[in-house]
């Protein structure tokens, strides 16, 4: 066997097979073509041996202490040119492991770390899965979040071993399960514990060569017998599932309902029929405009890792406690991620009210968490009891990294970052979670500023994935090592980005949101304003995001880009106020909406009387015309700036910060598609007939000078 592949075999004394998956060079293994060429003669010589009578059963393992296959090489996917491409690919795969599945000897799966993707789908092959209770151990069918399906027979093998509604809460929303979930829904036959696992292996595997283990798989109860086998129920049950896809998707994500639509066909369907259901679904996805769109932005997130050199991560100092300074609903929620990630961590306010509040906010949100079975109640328990609140800086001499999250004003800021370096130790790093304020300026302060940086969350910590790691010219490569593989550690988005007045996100927010004030000032309804966003893809509209971000925080930021930015960025005076009536947006239940027991109850009538009309309401396509080509021309002006290292990082830190659909590959990645001479010429009409903040950017008409794009010039 070549000894640079990914797979190596021995049989033990007991004539038992084993398979191992290792790939060089690399902490994870992934299912290339390159690979799947090497499992397919590697089985010709397992069928020689078997026939021979020289094994008695076989288990497919991995040598990654926390990995057993990551799933398909991404950038293989990303290559396909055509449908018939994708689905020869597809049944390339589908035949290799049918070929597993036919051998005839018992096959089981060891799986122990992350098993996804095809990963999972060559589990499913096998006669018997035993999974480790490691908490790293979790299988899953993430193809949806790419655009495509499981295309090596998971949409079949999966609703016959486990029953149509799991199999669905796998497939449809692509969440990776823990081995104890995989268990009571048939996907594991055992769970071992980890510190034991190979031990328990070898016993598994004895007892299954001996007879002593039958294949499992999910027992249906009589009513879900009567949902899933028969006609009437698979149609109610299909069309419900169909209602929830719309419902979360909005039609724009093909993937979910073309899986759901698979699964229905190759239900009842032969082998033979219903894997060329699965790979004709599988190519024609994997054609679709959407499905490069996701995997750009899966292959944008795993590039933003590689920012800071490898060896330097390597080198860094780990982060083994933590401190947060400020308890309001950032410090809270900064403190939360921490602790869930099981890295202790100290709250500090000057306030016992305030410090009272943030445990609280945390609390619940590790609460709501295990509500939704991100981990169980008792983790989450154990998770808040890694949070220590104080309002002393005493007991902070151990802490790797502190981060301070206190009001924005940069005196008090300074004065913290002052406080903080007579209670560290000198290796410890100080990040703010500042929104606007220069970050050289705070550290300035500083004693020793080359340990300060910026490490800017988004609100709500626990769902938005981006944080903006922000070095000064003096910050050091290896505070920049630590604060950067900090963030990775809390399992979220980094990307570096230079420190300018609003950084990248609320800079190209800013021209986004003050342009729905103008809308409203010209007489367009909150109404039409956010529906005209949300049917584009974003989350939520630019008023809804007001509110949730606060009128407050809102109106800080607008005066910090109108300072740094003159005109162009110029609030419309809207927040200001809406500010003067008391409204704070969601925090007071008074914004342009109006909130009871914390659920929005819609528009607030009262704004009518409030706001001032000097024109007429714009339509859907003006609406999005203004607040987005406004926001990709302030992109344009960013990367003359250097802000970030290119077009990629914007569109990586817009998808990941404020939610731009990712469907659309980022926000310059759509500008190039809709064409940036249409852009260039709107923004030029816009400029006469409105004002001068959409005069296009220099570096927006030289790229269509020179008939360029942002993206293929990156």
């Amino acid at each position: 066997m070549d000894p640079s592949g990914s797979l190596s075999f021995s049989i033990d004394k007991n004539r038992v097979g084993w398979l191992t998956f290792d790939r060089p060079g690399s902490s994870q293994n992934i299912l290339s073509a390159a690979v799947l060429d090497e499992l397919d003669h590697l089985l010709s010589d397992l069928e020689s041996r078997i026939a021979n009578g020289q094994m008695v059963a076989l288990v497919l393992q991995s040598a990654k202490p926390k990995g057993f296959i990551a799933g398909a090489d991404v950038r293989e996917i990303s290559a396909v040119a055509s449908a018939e491409e994708g689905r020869r690919a597809s049944a390339a795969g589908q035949r290799i492991f049918s070929r597993v599945e036919r051998l005839r000897v018992p096959t089981i799966a060891a799986v122990q770390g992350v098993c996804l993707g095809g990963g999972t789908e060559l589990v499913l092959a096998c006669d018997y899965r035993i999974l480790s209770d490691s908490p790293d151990t979790t299988i899953g069918l993430p193809e949806v979040r790419l655009g495509i399906l499981p295309g090596f027979g998971g949409t079949v093998r999966l609703p016959r071993l486990c029953g149509i509604q799991n199999a669905l809460g796998m497939i449809l929303t692509g969440k990776p399960i823990s081995a104890r979930r995989a268990k009571r829904m048939g996907l594991a036959d055992r769970v071992a514990a980890s510190h034991r696992f190979e031990d328990d292996v070898r016993i598994f595997v004895r007892d299954v060569a001996h007879g002593k283990v039958k294949p499992g798989g999910f027992k249906k109860t009589l009513g879900q017998r009567l949902l899933e086998d028969t006609p009437p129920g698979r149609a109610i049950l299909f069309a419900m599932a169909r209602r929830g896809v719309l419902k979360e998707t909005g039609g724009n994500y093909p993937a979910p309902l073309r899986a759901l639509e698979t699964v229905r066909a190759t239900y009842t369907a032969k082998p033979q029929a219903a894997y060329a259901i699965e790979a004709r679904a599988l190519g024609e996805l994997a054609a679709t405009e959407v499905s490069r769109s996701l995997v750009r932005v899966f292959l944008l997130s795993q590039g933003a890792r590689k920012a800071v050199p490898e060896e330097q991560l390597d080198s860094r100092r780990p982060v083994e406690r933590a401190a947060v300074i400020g308890a309001g609903v950032m410090g809270g929620a900064i403190a939360q991620l921490i602790a869930s990630r099981d890295v202790p961590v100290t709250l500090k306010d000057i306030n016992q009210e305030a410090l009272d509040s943030g445990m609280r906010h945390a609390s619940a949100l590790l609460k709501k968490a295990a509500a939704k079975r991100v981990f169980t109640s008792e983790q989450a328990s154990l998770k808040f009891a890694l949070i220590t609140g104080t309002l002393a800086y005493e007991h902070l001499l151990d802490v790797g990294l502190v981060i301070e999250a206190v009001i924005e004003r940069m005196p008090v800021k300074q004065g913290v970052v002052h406080d903080l370096e007579m209670h560290l130790d000198r290796h410890a790093v100080i990040a703010t979670n500042t929104s606007s304020l220069s970050v050289t300026e705070l550290a300035s302060a500083a004693i020793h500023p080359e340990r300060v940086i910026g490490l800017h969350f988004f609100n709500p910590v626990h769902k938005m994935p981006l944080v903006e790691v922000v070095p000064t010219a003096e910050t050091s490569s290896a505070a920049l090592a630590r604060a950067f593989g900090f963030v990775l550690d809390m399992g979220k988005t980094p990307v570096i980005v230079a420190d300018r007045p609003g950084f990248l996100v609320n800079r190209l927010l800013a021209p986004y949101l003050n342009e729905a004030g103008f809308l409203l000032e010209q007489g367009t309804s909150v109404g039409d304003i956010d529906r005209a966003m949300t049917s584009f893809g974003m989350p939520m509209g630019p008023c809804r995001l007001l509110d949730e971000i606060g009128f407050d925080v809102a109106e800080h930021v607008s005066r910090e880009m109108s300072t740094a930015f003159g005109e162009r960025l110029r609030s419309s005076g809207v927040i200001e106020l809406l500010r003067g009536e008391g409204r704070l947006g969601r925090k007071n239940d008074r914004g342009f909406y109006l909130y009871e027991s914390g659920k929005e109850t819609g528009p607030d009538p009262a704004l009518k009387g409030v706001l001032r009309r000097d024109g007429s309401p714009s339509g859907a396509n003006e609406i999005r015309e203004r607040c987005l080509y406004a926001m990709v021309n302030e992109a344009a002006l960013a990367l003359q700036d250097e802000v970030v290292a290119g077009p990629d990082a914007v569109d990586l830190a817009m998808i990941m910060g404020t939610g731009f659909p990712p469907f659309r590959g980022g926000l310059l990645r759509w500008a190039d598609r809709v064409g940036l001479q249409k852009i260039v010429t709107r923004l030029s009409e816009m400029e006469t007939e409105i004002g001068s903040r959409f005069k296009p950017a220099p570096r927006l008409l030289d790229l269509v000078r020179d008939g360029e794009s942002f993206t293929d010039s990156a």
